[in-house]
């Protein structure tokens, strides 16, 4: 199982093999030189009763600061070359992890909480590469300093170093009692970090809600338990590092009192010399860093793994749209659209949310869906880009079915606006180019004059330039719909869809728009979802939806003469406009 969480690393990690390699290489130069540094002051405290001459002296000084230079020298290397390498691969995580969630559908993310998303790309990925860099780091050391201390200490007095090694089995009992246990905990851990994170977004995201139901205290207190939260389930991983690392030093403890009173003896037995007792206990204190760094090792181990564990869920994840073949700029749309007995429930929905809906909209022609809320006037629209794959049956474009389009050449030629458009922080000039980097002025003046924006662009401080802030929260509902489709308009698509896009508006820009489209923007297919009958008054075809059913269908004057729902609808929203404008 371990084997099996480490694999994940290994990708990353060979891309930087030279790298680390080298790292390694100035890491274990520099536990060896450590170790040169017992043995010289042996050297020296055994020559003392000889009375060393002037020059003996400057030797060992000198040997001193050589190795003091070699282990700057190989500090430094190997800060450089396994630091470094550790940023590198979480900076490719990160951008291979941004350009997966690209790749997945609408459907993932009405499953997932933001800011959980927003946890394991940040949070978890800094844990990767604390593993990557600092833990591997530890453990080669440890490794090392280990083997060789140990092995010099037998060197210098077998006897000796077995009794000092006695009470040292306990540290791998405790590291294997325990590993399991901490790692368990420091997913918890992890997974209410995500929880937090994704409470703070949201909040900042609500950020006017809560204004305005004065929720601000409640908010606090919510957060404050969710802090307490997180202080106790990492409280329950300390307390295992509580009897883990004491432990560990504990047994070294032991083992020096052990070395001080053997050791002793033996020298004043004259079994071993002075020296070789300083040295001995040299590499004994220089085993306590690894001995520690074992626990450390294992804290940063768990959480890496746990980490690296939540980031791989989101890389498994696939997405369930896949597009046909060929290149995008290869393909030429016309317009028309056909649905022949189109089915479609949302994922894990039990009802339908479209049922055999048959429909044409030919080549330039205007449809206008209406029907109440839930009817599946949304869930019709959004087909027609592929948000949600396409059900059952078959839904076409110039006869070809929608699944053999490439998806950014189907998405580049149908122009989609809703009734929440998401604006970027950028200028409303970049806004607008989004789907057209390379528009000019003149053209962005166009859609903005098509948009019915032009008028407004003089109460921005900066024109064109100003910048919208988050979400566009800067604007208002009906400029942030404007300039939403400005930016449809920009990209000249073959089919220009309107979820509901005027709803911010009033009944007469929303008119000179629909004019402007259909003077500018000629042969263009439109579909325009609105509860403003209007609106729909204009259409070629309209059709009235019911449970994700077309329940009628026809142009305005067929379906008042019929005097059913369509009929009924528009009667009713007749009236509630002329009382609103009596009561005016």
């Amino acid at each position: 199982m371990f084997l099996q969480k480490l694999q994940a690393f290994l990708p990353y990690m060979l891309k930087y093999k030279r790298e680390m390699t080298i790292g390694m290489i100035a890491l274990v130069m520099t536990d060896m030189t450590t170790l040169v540094i017992p043995w010289l002051i042996k050297e020296f405290v055994d020559l003392l009763p000889q009375d060393p001459s002037r020059s003996v002296l400057l030797k060992y000084a000198g040997l001193l600061f050589l190795t003091s230079v070699v282990l700057a020298v190989g500090r430094y290397g190997w800060r450089k070359y396994l630091f470094g390498p550790s940023r590198k691969v979480e900076f490719d995580i990160l951008n291979r992890l941004f350009a997966h969630l690209l790749t997945l559908d609408k459907s993932y993310f009405q499953q997932q909480k933001i800011g959980d998303l927003m946890s394991r790309a940040t949070n978890d990925l800094r844990a990767v590469r604390d593993f990557v860099g600092l833990a591997l780091l530890i453990l080669v050391d440890s490794t090392v300093v280990i083997i060789a201390c140990v092995s010099l200490m037998v060197w210098i007095n077998p006897g000796l170093a077995l009794s000092v090694m006695l009470p040292l089995p306990l540290v791998s009992i405790l590291f294997f009692k325990f590993i399991k246990e901490i790692s368990k905990r420091h997913q918890v851990v992890q997974e209410h970090l995500a929880t937090m994170t994704s409470h703070v977004q949201e909040n900042l995201a609500g950020i006017r809600v809560l204004h305005a139901f004065a929720q601000e205290e409640n908010e606090k207190k919510k957060f404050a338990g969710l802090s307490r939260e997180y202080i106790q389930k990492n409280l329950r991983v300390t307390k295992l590092f509580g009897i883990f690392t004491p432990s560990l030093m504990f047994t070294l403890g032991v083992a020096a009192m052990l070395s001080l009173w053997l050791g002793g003896k033996a020298v004043i037995g004259n079994e071993m010399t002075l020296g070789s007792f300083v040295a001995f206990n040299g590499y004994l204190m220089l085993l306590s860093w690894p001995m520690m760094g074992l626990g450390y090792v294992v804290n940063l181990t768990q959480k890496g793994l746990a980490a690296m564990g939540r980031i791989q869920e989101i890389f498994t994840s696939k997405p369930v749209i896949y597009e046909g073949e060929g290149e995008a700029a290869d393909v030429e749309i016309e317009g028309s659209v056909e649905f022949k007995k189109f089915s479609f429930a949302y994922p894990g929905a039990e009802a339908q949310a479209l049922s055999q809906v048959d429909l044409a909209i030919p080549k330039g022609q205007t449809l206008a869906v209406v029907g109440r809320i839930g009817s599946g006037k949304s869930t019709l629209a959004q087909m027609l880009p592929r948000f949600f794959d396409a059900g059952q049956g078959g839904l076409y474009i110039d006869g070809k079915s929608v699944r053999e389009f490439p998806l950014a050449a189907l998405r580049q030629n149908i122009g989609y606006v809703d009734q929440e458009p998401f604006l970027f922080s950028v200028s409303i000039r970049d806004n607008i180019a989004l789907g057209k980097a390379d528009a000019s002025d003149a053209e962005i003046d166009q859609a903005v004059e098509t948009a019915g924006l032009s008028g407004d662009l003089s109460r921005f401080p900066q024109g064109l330039e100003t910048i919208v802030g988050e979400r566009g929260v800067s604007l208002s509902g009906g400029q942030k719909q404007r300039i939403a489709l400005a930016r449809a308009l920009i990209k000249q698509p073959r089919i220009l869809v309107l979820d509901d896009a005027f709803s911010s508006l009033d009944a007469e820009t929303e008119e000179f728009i629909i004019k402007s489209i259909k003077k500018t923007v000629a042969g263009i297919t439109t579909v325009i979802v609105t509860h403003r009958l209007s609106l729909a008054r204009e259409a070629d075809q309209i059709i009235v939806m019911d449970q994700g059913k077309i329940v009628e269908r026809g142009t305005h004057l067929n379906l008042m003469q019929k005097g059913e729902v369509y009929s009924g609808m528009f009667k009713n929203q007749a009236l509630a406009r002329q009382m609103e404008i009596t009561l005016q």
